[in-house]
């Protein structure tokens, strides 16, 4: 639940940053009600989440991830 949650919050702050303002003094500028600088910090923080996460789900599901792959392999 946590990475999918991650992904959708990256997902609004990534929208958001594309349509933001560009340029010198930009990250001053206020959309949705935080600056440039909140919704670039929120996006880059989920993203490392996402990293971290996505490493753990790897990490906890390696033996069904391994019992598939080889499966998959030499089926």
């Amino acid at each position: 639940m946590l990475l999918i949650a991650s992904g959708v919050i990256m997902a609004i702050s990534g929208i958001v940053l594309y349509f933001a303002p560009s340029g010198p003094g930009s990250g001053n500028a206020v959309i949705l009600g935080a600056t440039k600088h909140f919704w670039n910090n929120l996006h880059t923080y989920t993203g490392f989440s996402i990293i971290g996460l996505a490493t753990a789900h790897v990490i906890l599901n390696r033996r069904s991830l391994l019992f598939y792959t080889k499966k998959l392999l030499f089926s």
